[in-house]
């Protein structure tokens, strides 16, 4: 019982020292959109044609076609724009815009339409509390207040003039008012247009631009088989975690290339592939990923390099770093 009480925290001590050791780097991939447009740009934003039966004023027409040109020439997307950067060539906007409707390979157009409406009712209502008391009569005022906007947006092939997408949209707000024997008061329903109107312009606005999604590379943990060298490697740890917090990912894959001069082995070829990975080398990462154990890394590389190939499709440029 003794000899467990000991060998219990000792345990505990190295797992907890094996995890503060344990290195991994934030940063990008590139996240294709759901819709990908074949033929490429340009694309002409078209104003959307309103619907609306009743008076309703909105600028979501005109909105919407100047921020989806905004959209589509992004670049540098991000879901967090806080993390470091290592590829040179990712780009988000895949695109260009052009504003002569007959040069463009495909038309972004649509329509929309809102409706409002306004309710104000009472009702009369009675209590009493026991068969002794007097009953009493008072009134409940209600007034509820909607509005709400439906709409698509369509994407025309130009050259075939089909519709190589037809989106959908609808949304509805509303608010309501109950109070007893005084008039009850919701908001206008029109104050919810420009509230509408927004929502319809963010759902699109990126809808077909690529962004760079967050990933965390977790660096596969390096055991030496030779003896001598695992006191070394107690160092290199230190010095690899060290590098990774600070983003340093030169001086990190040198030690990996330094560490595999001494002992070759699946796991420093996976460290050594996700460097070339991170600064955007696909060929390189694949060759050290095909020498690894690791399927993830390999089915990872494969789909980066299948949108390195979507943008080449669409005549950009791409030269991959070295480190």
């Amino acid at each position: 019982m003794r000899t467990i009480k000991y060998i219990l925290p000792i345990a505990l001590c190295v797992f907890a020292t094996s995890l503060l050791l344990s290195q991994d780097i934030e940063t990008y991939k590139l996240q294709l959109p759901e819709i990908i447009l074949e033929k490429g740009g340009p694309i002409y934003v078209s104003p959307l044609a309103d619907s609306t039966k009743e008076e309703i004023k909105s600028s979501l027409s005109t909105t919407f076609q100047k921020e989806m040109v905004q959209g589509l020439n992004a670049d540098g997307l991000a879901f967090n724009q806080k993390l470091p950067s290592f590829n040179p060539w990712m780009r988000t906007n895949l695109y260009s815009t052009t504003e002569n409707k007959d040069e463009a390979t495909y038309v972004i157009s649509g329509d929309y339409m809102f409706a409002t409406n306004q309710v104000k009712s009472y009702t009369e209502q009675s209590s009493a509390e026991s068969s002794d008391s007097i009953p009493f009569v008072y009134y409940e005022f209600q007034e509820k207040s909607t509005a709400n906007v439906t709409g698509r947006v369509i994407i025309t092939d130009t050259e075939t003039n089909s519709e190589i997408a037809n989106i959908p949209f609808s949304k509805f707000l509303s608010d309501e008012d109950k109070k007893i024997m005084q008039q009850a008061s919701a908001k206008d329903p029109h104050n919810f247009i420009a509230a509408l109107s927004d929502d319809f312009v963010k759902t699109f606005r990126y809808r077909f631009s690529a962004v760079k999604s967050t990933y965390k590379y977790e660096f596969p943990k390096i055991k030496p088989e030779d003896k001598d060298l695992k006191k070394e490697f107690r160092q290199y740890k230190r010095d690899l975690k060290d590098l990774a917090d600070a983003g340093k990912l030169k001086e990190l894959y040198n030690i990996y290339l330094e560490i595999q001069q001494k002992e070759d082995s699946p796991e420093v070829n996976e460290c050594i592939g996700m460097c070339y990975e991170i600064v955007g080398n696909y060929t390189q990462a694949k060759t050290y990923y095909d020498n690894s154990d690791s399927q993830t890394s390999k089915n990872r590389i494969v789909e980066q390099i299948n949108i390195q190939k979507r943008l080449l499709d669409f005549g950009f440029t791409i030269n991959e770093p070295e480190i």
